[in-house]
């Protein structure tokens, strides 16, 4: 039986196990850096099945690295495991799919790898949601030796290639002065108004943004009761585009928005980054070919959209810009307006369409890593595509920054 077959065939044999994976994550949600419980039953899982565990990578607690295979590998392929949830919904993400996808496609392979002479890892991701894990962990150098880094994304459409776009996510606060609303209010300085102030500014700029832009963002803080004049006011916002440069262009433009407000109020404001900027997707072709075959070899049906709408971050990007990456997506559900970050989204993926997502993406990481640990051809592809894109890459890193407005 071809190899390809026989990780198939291991993969159904883990139904059970990873369907247990799913809904565990599934069950007990974790936000950002809070996935100690997610971290420690995937690492022990991982343990069991012979992986070499590493905790605490990156400087993040629940962040991990397991690696099996020979020493001197063919190549070295990274299986990226997210399991980070979202305040309310839960798992409305799919992230506990992911996990239990990487982790299945690794314990599928993990027998064969000295047979075919690779190496695995399996690479625990937290705080995709909120603070780009896999930034500190691209900085820590983890991909430095990796050939190769895959993860498969739930979705409501089955496809190879999405983009995705670079992301800066702020936190604003403006420091008024409290005052009696209704008896001394010429007395106060109203940091809520400041806020709302900002919301327009910014709901003007939008006319002048490029179609890839996106500026959203909510209050955290509105003040305490309505007859005090708020001394105090927050929001966190997201500013989206697909290109760098345009995005620290944009950044500016957005702070000014932020300081009119400020002035014209007679209020302070600080504005912070929010975790490091999330880059764009690198989607690297020869790469998503393969698994693309795979998919198809395994009966599923590809529904490619163009690749630059409907887009949301990832800081899949950021690995994406040193080590040639796909982040493609499988259809957890046919129901178009079945999203992401939806609760009907996360009522799927604790269920058996769930199950479904776990064993074909499973399958198709798995077969994806036997091309890329026997076909010295496609690796070569791989790389060299990967190095003609480095050398176009677009823009230096914006710097982070605080600023405080008087």
């Amino acid at each position: 039986m071809p190899v390809k077959d026989e990780v198939s065939s291991a993969v159904d044999r883990l139904s059970s196990t990873l369907s247990a994976v799913g809904r565990f994550l599934h069950l007990h949600p974790e936000l950002a850096y809070e996935e100690r419980e997610s971290a420690r039953y995937l690492t022990s899982l991982l343990r069991a099945h012979h992986f070499e565990v590493i905790e605490g990578v990156g400087g993040l607690p629940t962040a991990f690295i397991a690696t099996a295979g020979v020493d001197h590998p063919s190549a070295t392929v990274a299986f990226l495991a997210e399991y980070d949830a979202l305040p309310v919904l839960g798992h409305a993400c799919g992230h506990n799919l992911i996990a239990a996808s990487s982790v299945g496609a690794a314990l599928a392979l993990q027998p064969f790898l000295s047979a075919i002479g690779g190496r695995l890892q399996v690479v625990g991701c937290p705080a995709e949601e909120k603070g780009g894990g896999k930034i500190a962990l691209v900085k820590a150098g983890l991909f430095a030796d990796v050939d190769a880094a895959l993860l498969v994304h739930p979705s409501n459409r089955t496809e190879i290639f999405k983009s995705a776009l670079a992301m800066r996510a702020l936190r604003v606060e403006f420091f008024g002065k409290a005052s009696h609303a209704a008896a001394a209010p010429y007395l106060g300085i109203n940091a809520l108004d400041a806020l709302v102030l900002a919301f327009t500014n910014l709901n003007a700029l939008r006319q002048q943004l490029r179609d890839d832009a996106r500026i959203h963002g909510i209050i955290t803080d509105g003040g305490r009761a309505p007859n005090i004049i708020p001394d105090h006011s927050a929001a966190r916002f997201c500013i989206r585009s697909l290109d760098l440069d345009y995005l620290g262009d944009l950044y500016g433009r957005v702070v000014g928005c932020f300081e009119g407000a400020a002035k014209a109020t007679g209020a302070t404001v600080t504005i912070d980054d929010e975790g490091e900027m999330y880059h764009p997707m690198r989607c690297n072709r020869a790469l998503g070919a393969l698994f693309r075959a795979n998919l198809e070899a395994l009966g599923e049906r590809i529904e490619q959209t163009p690749e630059d709408q409907e887009l949301g971050s990832t800081d899949v990007g950021n690995v994406s810009q040193v080590v040639p990456t796909i982040h493609p997506t499988i259809a957890l559900t046919d129901q178009l307006d079945v999203v992401c970050h939806s609760a009907a989204f996360a009522e799927a993926a604790g269920g058996s369409a769930g199950d479904r997502t776990i064993l074909l993406a499973g399958k198709a990481l798995a077969m994806t890593a036997v091309d890329l640990f026997t076909d010295s051809t496609a690796r070569r592809y791989i790389q060299e595509e990967f190095g003609a894109r480095h050398a176009r890459r677009s823009g230096p890193d914006q710097p982070a920054a605080t600023v405080r407005v008087i």
